[in-house]
């Protein structure tokens, strides 16, 4: 039974899956990076020009086997500064190591990604890698994705003291939750203007840049069997970040990181099809009327992108007719004991 929670703990992750049952060496590397590059370039988020990603992918592409150039800064004694002593409210018994701390990416811009790592429960050095990347973009992996999810703890409700969370991931691998890009939770730059410019290119060659670094500050975990993992636009980060460590993998004087596996769940990939997606899936759950269901599939172009009048209008309409539902979990309860009328969703917003 406790082998089937775990498993059933994993699965939805799962469900979405790149899988190389072989190590990825450097002359097998080229159709996987074409493949994840097809992936990342046909991705509907770039299909329109608001999101201003289309033109980035092929300018990294370019940078990638044209530069041997990634920032590698001293590491030295930073490991053991890292340490964790015991977080706050942590109960006793805890029989792993805790890590956090800071990697520079950028010395010039004063860029740098914070961190927390939680070894594995027994037998660390004979388990994985797991790095952990969250969606929004702007979601906390260490907040949300370690203390509300995955991670070795909980929170209880005073607010002040922690448990252990069953279904942690650390009692099958060793994790590494990442805050990226920076402004994300405690990851930061001293230059203002990065908080503006920031984007999916630079997030994918940071989140590689620290990647480098933290295996200098841990080399016991350089040849360890690698996995990215992530959660809805979290996604759209793994499959780019897998793409550049691939690339970057080709390249003999760079540090070979053996990535094994990607696993993702249910990732913002193409927003146009999301989109179809959740309202279908509000249809076959009877919250949207066959009516309105049967307008939206006769005016509404989601493989093209094309939304004419009568498809905004209907969709708005069927948006109506859900009414004051948690959209994350149609089943539960309402959480609020007022009688204030329910927000409508922010456009373009991820609640991770």
């Amino acid at each position: 039974m406790k082998l089937m929670r775990l498993w059933l703990s994993w699965f939805p992750l799962l469900l979405t899956r790149q899988q190389w049952d072989f190590p990825i060496t450097q002359c097998e590397a080229n159709p996987q990076a074409k493949s994840l590059y097809d992936v990342v370039i046909s991705s509907g988020l770039s299909r329109n020009s608001e999101n201003a990603l289309s033109g980035e992918w092929p300018q990294l592409h370019n940078y990638l086997f044209s530069s041997s150039s990634v920032y590698v800064g001293p590491q030295k004694g930073l490991r053991e500064a890292d340490k964790i002593v015991s977080l706050p409210g942590q109960p006793l018994g805890v029989e792993f190591d805790q890590y956090s701390g800071y990697v520079t990416v950028d010395p010039k811009a004063g860029r740098s990604l914070f961190y927390y790592f939680a070894e594995s429960h027994r037998n660390s050095s004979a388990k994985p890698l797991v790095l952990w990347l969250a969606g929004g973009p702007g979601c906390s992996s260490f907040g949300y994705g370690s203390f509300l999810q995955l991670g070795p703890f909980k929170v209880h409700s005073d607010g002040k003291t922690l448990y252990m969370n069953y279904y942690s991931w650390n009692k099958v691998a060793n994790v590494l939750f990442l805050e990226s890009p920076a402004g994300v939770g405690f990851s930061y730059s001293n230059t203002t203007s990065d908080y503006n410019t920031t984007g999916d290119k630079r997030t994918a060659e940071d989140t590689y840049t620290f990647l480098v670094n933290w295996f200098e500050r841990f080399p016991q975990y350089k040849n360890r069997d690698f996995y990215l993992t992530g959660v809805s636009y979290g996604g759209r980060f793994v499959a780019q970040l897998a793409y550049t460590i691939v690339a970057h993998n080709q390249n003999p004087n760079q540090t070979f990181i053996n990535l094994k596996d990607i696993a993702i769940g249910n990732p913002i990939l193409d927003r146009h099809l999301l989109l179809k997606g959740n309202l279908e899936y509000l249809w076959t759950h009877a919250m949207i009327s066959d009516k309105t269901h049967a307008a939206i599939n006769k005016y509404c172009d989601f493989d093209n992108a094309n939304y004419s009048a009568s498809c905004k209008e209907y969709i708005s309409k069927g948006q109506n007719e859900v009414g004051p539902v948690l959209r994350d979990n149609i089943y539960s309860s309402a959480c609020t004991q007022d009688a204030q009328k329910p927000q409508s969703h922010v456009s373009g917003y991820d609640e991770c």
